[in-house]
């Protein structure tokens, strides 16, 4: 529904950020690596966004490249792996770590994301390796 926002960075706090365009602003829940590209509030800012649509909420989801929601939509498709846990490992890992880290089975970088224990990261190198090799 929504592809990017583009407009002044308004609010920002671990893992959201509220963007303002044409005088509405949006919060996005945010990966703490996009946070880090974020400019200074006031700022104009870009994300590309993912609208997580539940039977009690609309959450909107920002990044700030392109790969990044590409690789937070990935994981998103696996069992077990919600839009939190998707978050958390792209807090940790940027999109390149991550697929670095299917393709060599290291499990141990992937459980450094909170509450990602090692059975579920064997599941993410289980489904992702034939998705990024």
């Amino acid at each position: 529904m929504f592809y990017s926002l583009t407009g002044k960075l308004v609010h920002m706090e671990p893992g959201v950020v509220a963007i303002e365009c044409g005088g509405v602003a949006f919060k996005c829940f945010t990966s703490m690596n996009t946070q880090k590209n974020m400019p200074r509030i006031g700022e104009t800012a870009t994300v590309y966004t993912h609208l997580n649509v539940r039977e009690d909420a609309l959450d909107l989801y920002g990044f700030s490249t392109k790969s990044e929601l590409n690789c937070y939509k990935m994981l998103t498709t696996i069992s077990g792996v919600g839009p939190k846990a998707a978050l958390a490992i792209l807090s940790v890992v940027s999109p390149e770590q991550l697929t670095l880290a299917v393709m060599t089975q290291d499990d141990k970088t992937i459980t450094m994301a909170q509450g990602v224990g090692k059975k579920l990261a064997q599941r993410i190198i289980l489904e992702l390796k034939d998705k990024l090799g």
